[in-house]
């Protein structure tokens, strides 16, 4: 498979303590967000590459369904889903970390959820839970092929930016293109 090495500007953001978040949450009492233990791997998959694709999401974009199993079969790892109405409209990863940090990988809404008010919910959801399970630092990235709004969104729910840093995202050639090389670098 041949990549296009695409520039992008990585943020990384963190909570050091339960007090900087600053919820936002749904005001449907249909949603809720469930652990997922033992998932399976073609559910995990369609997660991510729904979630992902728009976004350039291409490092597990490949994953046969084995590396899906093996990645929750790791006890350091954990999949939880947002639902409302009992159907999944988002979700995050739980990555737990030597020396307390949890890190929240993949977060992200499905398409047909975005604009609804649920990401700022979900944020909430992740870092409260993050903290009830001992973390003492949750932390995430996001990049210039996130949704534009997602920096400033993590922000907003009482993440603080420490850390930015240039980087290069593989994108397959078969993919569209991202509209603009210039867009949050």
């Amino acid at each position: 498979m041949e990549f296009i090495r695409y520039p992008v500007k990585v943020h990384y953001l963190q909570a050091t303590s339960r007090d900087q978040i600053r919820p936002k949450r749904s005001v449907d009492s249909s949603v809720i967000t469930v652990k997922i233990d033992n998932p399976e791997p073609d559910f995990a998959r369609w997660l991510y590459r729904t979630v992902g694709k728009k976004w350039y999401w291409v490092d597990r974009y490949y994953w046969n369904l084995d590396q899906w199993r093996d990645r929750f079969e790791d006890s350091a790892v954990s999949l939880w889903v947002m639902e409302c109405d009992s159907k999944p409209v988002g979700y995050y990863e739980f990555e737990e970390q030597q020396g307390g940090d949890i890190e929240l990988s993949y977060f992200g809404l499905l398409p047909n959820a975005i604009g609804k008010g649920l990401g700022g919910h979900m944020l909430a959801d992740g870092l409260e839970r993050a903290f009830d399970l001992g973390a003492l630092r949750p932390w995430l990235h996001t990049c210039s092929l996130d949704h534009p709004n997602a920096l400033s969104s993590y922000q907003a729910g009482g993440m603080e930016l420490y850390k930015s840093e240039q980087d290069i995202q593989l994108i397959p050639k078969s993919w569209p293109m991202p509209s603009s090389l210039s867009r949050g670098l």
